[in-house]
């Protein structure tokens, strides 16, 4: 099968990004021809990612003359300079759009028999426009759902091509009912293949140290929507002395709230230590190295990173965001294993009541000292979490739903 993979921004710096390199890596594997289009700044080159050697890559190179601006985001905050779709001039959408028409028309040489495009936004709106007759399955990965309330002046273009992709995959049966709502797309056309991570990366310890200094990580964009002020202002309120305990902050952020996490760090009492963004070999090896993973976000489509850290052995700490309980399933929370936080109210997708953020807070103080002292307690590496994620989440089987989803196409077509 020859594959066209297509996404407007960076593959491999966000979660959308990984999901999209993990289904190039296993269908390089099983043979499958593909070809890249994504959007990326000049110099980026295939932007440092280990992509299969005769996969055809067609960027769309930003920072230049043709496109003077830096690759737009599906979040408000990335972890590298972007533009925000909210923001974006007339001229500046017309640009974006010639440059992604130029590059399609050249992967149309390629003559995909499948087009994967990842987000439901503007660019799988086009992608259904210049490929008519071609099958195409749209990835919904949360982010969109949130540009649609925050960019609404592209929202009728975005929903009315939307609805005429072929296929729509979900990350969880509550997504799946989001996109049945706000997109208005047949139900029986979503489904769900869920997310995976790479067994070959992340994977237990064969021993784990937990009489000393605890090691917590937070692995992620390095914004506010994510929480991560919230977490340093939680974390600062631990009850215990400074050599007890340290946080790593693995990845990258810009802008105000990127400030904001930095001069937090530096006041909290506790060591921080930040890393930048990881390549997924080395985050897997982090999480080998501590013992507390915390993803305190407000939003979230489906957490790739915690079903990593869970693969890894290690005890989580979650904000109860939709989808990712229902997903993981309650055998973890019983255990203990996954402690959930409850949100603040929010005034909008990702963003806080800031009135209740000292009481989410307090909980999420709370719940990380509650896993700190069942960590003590523990003995050697626990590993229920790696059983329960290697048992029902892979690529290789999110991937195989998406080759079920092409193979059941012809009677879904033309819509």
């Amino acid at each position: 099968m020859r594959i066209l993979h297509v996404i407007a921004q960076k593959p491999g710096h966000t979660g959308s990004g990984i999901f999209l390199m993990n289904l190039i890596r296993v269908a390089a594997q099983r043979g499958h021809d593909q070809c890249l289009v994504a959007g990326i700044s000049a110099g980026d080159g295939k932007c440092g990612q280990n992509m299969p050697a005769d996969l055809h890559f067609i960027p769309v190179l930003f920072e230049t003359k043709e496109l003077p601006f830096p690759v737009p985001g599906m979040s408000d905050e990335m972890p590298y300079p972007s533009t925000r779709y909210r923001q974006m001039t007339d001229e500046m959408l017309r640009l974006w759009e010639k440059a992604f028409i130029r590059a399609l028309k050249s992967a149309a040489t390629f003559q995909p028999d499948l087009i994967i495009v990842h987000h439901l936004w503007l660019l799988a709106s086009l992608v259904r426009k210049l490929f008519p007759l071609s099958p195409v399955i749209g990835v919904c990965h949360g982010t969109e759902l949130r540009q649609l309330a925050s960019a609404g002046q592209f929202s009728a273009e975005v929903v009315t091509g939307c609805r005429r992709i072929d296929r729509i995959a979900a990350l969880s049966p509550f997504q799946k009912k989001q996109i049945v709502n706000i997109y208005g797309i047949d139900e029986e056309r979503i489904i769900v293949t869920g997310s995976g991570f790479n067994r070959n990366i992340f994977y237990p310890p064969e021993s784990r140290e937990t009489g000393g200094k605890i090691k917590a990580l937070y692995a992620g964009k390095l914004s506010a929507a994510k929480g991560v002020p919230s977490l340093i202002r939680a974390f600062s309120q631990l009850p215990l002395a400074r050599d007890d305990i340290q946080l790593t902050l693995a990845g990258s952020g810009h802008g105000c709230d990127y400030d904001e996490i930095m001069a937090l760090a530096g006041a909290c009492p506790f060591e921080i230590l930040l890393t930048g963004n990881l390549p997924q070999a080395e985050l897997g090896q982090l999480m080998r190295e501590c013992h507390l993973f915390i993803i305190p976000s407000f939003y979230e489509g489906l957490s790739l990173v915690t079903m990593e850290a869970l693969a890894s052995g290690l005890w989580v700490v979650a904000s109860k965001v939709p989808g990712i309980r229902e997903w993981i399933g309650p055998g973890l929370e019983e255990s203990g294993i996954i402690e959930y936080v409850s949100l603040p109210r929010l005034r909008s997708a990702g963003l806080p009541d800031e009135a209740e953020l000292p009481a989410y807070e307090k909980r999420l103080a709370h719940s990380i000292f509650r896993q700190l002292k069942r960590i003590k307690a523990s003995s050697g590496v626990q590993s229920a979490g790696w059983e329960e994620m290697a048992r029902n989440y892979s690529w290789e089987a999110v991937f195989s739903t998406i080759e079920n989803i092409y193979n059941d196409l012809p009677a879904y077509k033309s819509y």
